[in-house]
């Protein structure tokens, strides 16, 4: 019998013919393919939280405007701008003497980007309303972003 070694004279040996890890290449691709995934469930994310916001936004309005028409009801007239939604739950200087708290919060709750909630009374639509609004992401007022209390 010959021996084997001798017609292998030259070649390098090769220790093990199996595999034992990942080549670079293969390391990398992952990598591309969870950050791929990565990127895709972030802006899924911001979206959510985009539209919970504005939603938020919307059912806060809507609690500031049954308080108003509540305090409308129990004093006759809504507060003035300058008393602002602080009215709901501060006395306001022309609060009448039966005046009482009418929100359950000790000052007006932020708006879910961290800014007051805009109020004016008399409102666009004449004396005996009131606007009612948020500035919205972008917090400027008069943007196309701003979220508007609608009847």
């Amino acid at each position: 019998m010959k021996n084997r070694n001798h017609c292998l004279a030259g070649l390098p040996a090769r220790r093990n013919s199996g595999r034992e890890g990942l080549t670079l290449i293969e390391v990398m691709l992952v990598l591309v393919i969870l950050m791929t995934l990565a990127t895709v469930g972030m802006l899924a994310v911001n979206r959510t939280m985009k539209q919970a916001n504005i939603r938020k936004a919307n059912v806060d309005l809507s609690e500031f405007a049954r308080l108003l028409d509540q305090y409308e009801l129990e004093f006759g007239f809504f507060p003035s701008t300058d008393e602002g939604l602080n009215a709901l739950c501060e006395c306001p200087p022309s609060a009448p003497d039966n005046w009482y708290q009418i929100a359950k919060w000790n000052s007006p709750p932020l708006d879910p980007w961290k800014n007051q909630y805009m109020y004016q009374h008399p409102g666009s639509q004449g004396s005996d309303s009131f606007d009612l609004w948020s500035n919205g992401p972008d917090r400027i007022s008069g943007t196309d972003d701003d979220i508007w209390y609608k009847r």
